[in-house]
């Protein structure tokens, strides 16, 4: 069971990868920005939120991928960097993935 003081440094994990999705962070990273073990740290967020860190960030970063697109006229080639891909098209193979919608045709179907 969790003790409330292991929830607050989970939350803290997840805010960490929240405010800054394009950040590669490694899970030793974020164990000692929470003071925990990276084992404790992997098994806690997992329990918590329902999918492991790395997921999670994948999750992060198109969600504000899929924002970008709809609110911006960023190219996507900017909004795959913005995010922390390295090549676009490994932004528009997780978003179609993700999504079901290449990200052009995503923003395309936007009214």
């Amino acid at each position: 069971m969790a003790t409330k003081y292991d929830i607050e440094c989970l939350q803290k994990a997840r805010q960490l990868i929240h405010k800054n999705p394009a950040r590669h962070y490694t899970i030793p990273e974020i164990a000692k920005h929470v003071a925990f073990s990276s084992s404790k740290l992997k098994k806690g967020f997992k329990k918590l939120f329902g999918m492991g860190l790395y997921k999670y960030l994948q999750y992060e970063r198109l969600e504000k991928g899929k924002y970008l697109l709809e609110n911006t006229e960023k190219t996507l080639k900017e909004i795959s960097r913005t995010l922390g891909y390295k090549y676009e098209n490994n932004f528009s193979t997780s978003f179609k993935k993700k999504f079901g919608k290449s990200p052009g045709a995503w923003r395309n179907a936007q009214p």
